[in-house]
């Protein structure tokens, strides 16, 4: 079976299955951690910054954040039905800390370390909400990491804050990076579009992420996060498991690391379907954003046609399931936690898009085999796990098993602490999160191999 033909199996595939959502969303997520606030240097002063002038040339303007939900709420900048995220960034009721009787709060003020910041993107012309996390060591000198949303942009339930425990793996188990989470670009994809959408723009102008995320946003967010370490990292799943690769093939080097999880590197062309899919879900299409699947923009933004171009990206972690069940699908998991109902998503809808992305992920991999971009010349880190579906609980699960790639790209030379961050890490959720079942997953033994998919496919094609 040759590339083109794979390509249109995954297409159809996920087509089949996204109508029904784009991704599994199961439970609430872990309980959230509040986080103690650290003394953190004065923004302005960025002496001792290496990074070149030309980094603040396109500039955001970043607003100081709120300091409380009442606050925040009465900018009106955010459409309240979208913003139940805020309830991970401010504390619902008075409290008093039951380590020191002196830390004590009003309900409605943030948890520690927890921002919500207003950023007017000039290129959007439009007030993006984008959460963030300080570092809880050494703020001065902390590198920062971008954490992208899937499909819904954070604007509902899907997001690194419900979903996840990000909050207390890079706040506090990790604890000396800076978090960035913008929380809108629902259906987006994070790209520059070519034509207005009135649904998605919001009443700004047309959209333009990329221009914001990676233009816009870096500096004017450092410097007000207090930083001067020039290190960042970006990670993104789901629909925005392409576009971290797409940054890295098209802007090598300026993320020292990246992580795409089960994303469709696949995009234009033949595989446009899957794209188109996702977009109409915002009541948008496919000519809005890049024009004719087969024109040069599609091209441009197609991670799997510009494989190549990750030649000059270091410290990259790929990640993809096959869609069998696993352990975060099944009833005795930590994410149904004996809810048997539950399981039907993942089995049916949540299986068939992660086999698509599978297929993807294959590609990519001969693709950047075939160019010599490898583990040992790029650091690039494939993940390819015999089991598991589309959903949350296998990108908790990259966040812990790609520290170590993202980590080298933040601080270069510490590969023995990030694996004992990362075994730390997963332990302690383990121990928090055990489910319902003593293993909590249902092995599948004697998987078939990619080269036997591929050598069936070539056989059922003769025939």
């Amino acid at each position: 079976m040759n590339k083109r033909a794979i390509a249109r199996v995954t297409a159809a595939a996920v087509a089949t299955a996204l109508p029904l959502s784009v991704m599994s969303v199961l439970g609430a997520g872990p309980a959230f951690a509040g986080i103690a606030q650290p003394d953190v240097a004065s923004a302005s002063d960025r002496s001792g910054d290496p990074r070149p002038e030309s980094d603040y040339r396109n500039t955001a303007t970043v607003n100081n954040p709120f300091p409380t939900r009442e606050a925040a709420e009465g900018e009106g900048y955010v459409d309240e039905s979208k913003a139940a995220w805020r309830d991970y960034v401010y504390h619902a009721e008075a409290g008093v800390s039951e380590t020191d009787p002196d830390d004590t709060w009003e309900a409605g003020e943030r948890y520690g370390r927890m921002e919500e910041r207003m950023v007017h993107s000039k290129a959007m012309n439009r007030d993006i909400p984008v959460v963030t996390i300080r570092a809880k060591e050494d703020p001065r000198n902390a590198p920062t990491i971008y954490l992208l949303n899937g499909a819904d942009g954070g604007e509902g339930a899907a997001n690194w804050l419900r979903q996840t425990n990000a909050v207390d793996f890079y706040g506090n188990q990790i604890g000396n990076v800076n978090v960035v989470i913008p929380m809108e670009g629902a259906f987006s994809y994070y790209t520059d579009w070519q034509e207005p959408n009135a649904t998605l723009d919001k009443g700004g102008n047309k959209q333009a992420w990329e221009t914001f995320l990676v233009q816009e946003l870096p500096g004017p967010m450092e410097t007000a996060l207090g930083t001067y370490n020039p290190n960042r990292s970006i990670i993104g799943m789901s629909m925005t498991g392409s576009t971290t690769l797409v940054y890295g093939e098209k802007y090598s080097g300026f993320y020292d690391s990246i992580g795409a999880y089960s994303g469709c590197a696949a995009t234009s062309g033949e595989a446009a379907p899957t794209v188109e899919i996702v977009l109409g879900r915002g009541n948008a299409t496919y000519e809005q954003m890049w024009g004719d699947r087969n024109g040069q923009v599609a091209r441009d933004n197609d991670a799997l046609v510009n494989a190549a171009d990750l030649k000059d990206q270091h410290n990259v972690y790929v990640s993809t399931s096959t869609g069998l069940m696993g352990e975060h699908d099944v009833s005795s998991g930590d994410r149904l936690n004996g809810m048997v109902i539950g399981s039907i998503v993942p089995a049916t809808e949540g299986g068939v898009i992660e086999a698509a992305t599978n297929a993807c992920t294959h590609l990519l991999k001969s693709t950047t085999d075939a160019a010599g971009i490898t583990q040992e010349s790029n650091n690039l880190v494939y993940n390819f796990r015999n089991t598991g579906t589309h959903q949350w609980g296998y990108w908790q699960d990259d966040m812990f098993d790609a520290w170590p790639t993202i980590s080298e790209g933040l601080f270069p030379g510490g590969g023995a602490n990030a694996v004992a961050q990362r075994d730390a890490a997963k332990a302690a959720y383990l121990e928090d999160n055990p489910g319902a079942g003593a293993a909590g997953s249902t092995p599948v033994s004697s998987l078939p191999t990619w080269d036997e998919v591929t050598a069936n496919a070539e056989e059922a094609d003769d025939e």
